[in-house]
């Protein structure tokens, strides 16, 4: 989403907001976990996409 604001005397005012309210964060993250994920596996010729736990801090990282 982007949203156009402006700042007065401290005081944030939102003048208009659009995007993609069903692309979130959570689909970022999977991008970047999946790019990670074939990053490795092309440096290190493994494949860590069935491994939970270096998932999950893999995971931890891109958020």
């Amino acid at each position: 989403d982007v949203s156009i604001l402006t700042i007065e005397d401290g005081i944030f005012e939102v003048k208009s907001t659009a995007g993609d309210t069903h692309l979130g964060g959570e689909d970022f993250d999977n991008r970047m976990v999946n790019h990670f994920v074939e990053e490795f596996k092309r440096k290190h010729k493994k494949d860590i996409s069935q491994n939970k736990r270096a998932v999950r801090r893999l995971r931890t990282a891109c958020e």
